[in-house]
């Protein structure tokens, strides 16, 4: 069986080759671009600290929509947490913290530093941030509802890169809500009997 059949069969291999090769799409975009990502990232502690820090609203209204028991949410939780389950049933140890880390780190570059970024240059900041923050949301449409979750989460990711002009911050937060978010649904119950 050829690599690519065996990817194929294998959706968490398929995920994390998907997520590896956004880095490379972003780093070649941005120098047709001719867009900087070096000169967006600012290496320390303090882009560091403040990238974790800034995950708390993403779980505070992820938290708020999972005790409202409200229908449309609850549904949304039982997909994806089936599809959690199923991605990482036989995953390895580190498997949750590599695709976290890949997605925090590609869809970073690509949607905050190379999109909003030249959009940042052609119109005003404002839009450049919507305007993201849609593509962002599209790319993960799995639903409706998901789709103006995730266009809120970009929202919220493009103003925190536009405040802080740090790519580090952005990809940190990213990272550090996509890894908690999977663990949380890998060991919630479903939304039907009362878990998140």
């Amino acid at each position: 069986m050829s690599r690519r059949h065996s990817i194929a069969r294998h959706p968490l291999l398929a995920g994390i080759a998907f997520q590896a090769a956004l880095i490379p799409l972003a780093l070649i975009l941005a120098r047709v671009a001719d867009i900087s990502l070096g000169e967006q990232i600012d290496w320390n502690l303090d882009a560091v600290a403040l990238g974790a820090l800034a995950v708390l609203p993403m779980l505070v209204l992820l938290g708020a929509l999972a005790s409202s028991g409200w229908g449309p949410y609850r549904a949304l939780a039982d997909q994806v947490r089936d599809f959690v389950r199923q991605l990482f049933r036989h995953a390895l140890p580190g498997a949750v913290l590599l695709i976290s880390l890949l997605a925090g780190i590609g869809e970073e570059l690509l949607v905050r530093g190379v999109l909003q970024g030249w959009l940042t240059e052609r119109w005003s900041p404002e839009w450049a941030i919507v305007a993201a923050a849609i593509v962002f949301g599209l790319a993960h449409s799995i639903s409706r509802l998901y789709f103006v979750f995730a266009t809120v989460i970009g929202l919220y990711l493009g103003v925190l890169y536009h405040l802080t002009g740090n790519l580090l911050v952005v990809i940190v937060t990213h990272a550090l809500y996509d890894w908690i978010v999977i663990h949380w649904y890998l060991r919630s119950r479903d939304a039907g009997r009362g878990g998140a």
